[in-house]
């Protein structure tokens, strides 16, 4: 649709910057376990009517899936695993 391309548009060089840098970084599996390990209060949440959060959640979901579109369009099978695999330095 419209809207997505506009979207795409306007988040291309965050993307790319994320990109370059995630390998060093780990901030895409860092955001990925982070909504992971919040899946669980979900339905507390949804039970409580706490918006806030669930409305956090789905940030974090749609910005997830933003990412993952850039990053599997755009890159091939072994440059996604480095992108997943990433490991502190000392």
């Amino acid at each position: 649709s419209a809207d997505l391309k506009l979207l795409e548009e306007a988040t291309i060089s965050v993307c790319k910057s994320l990109v370059e840098k995630n390998p060093r970084t780990g901030n895409l599996g860092s955001l990925i376990k982070v909504f992971l390990s919040r899946t669980k209060e979900l339905k507390i949440s949804a039970e409580c009517q706490n918006h806030l959060f669930i409305w956090q959640a789905h940030n974090a979901l749609f910005i997830i899936c933003c990412l993952l579109k850039v990053f599997i369009s755009r890159m091939s099978e072994e440059e996604l695993q480095i992108h997943f695999t990433y490991e502190e330095k000392a």
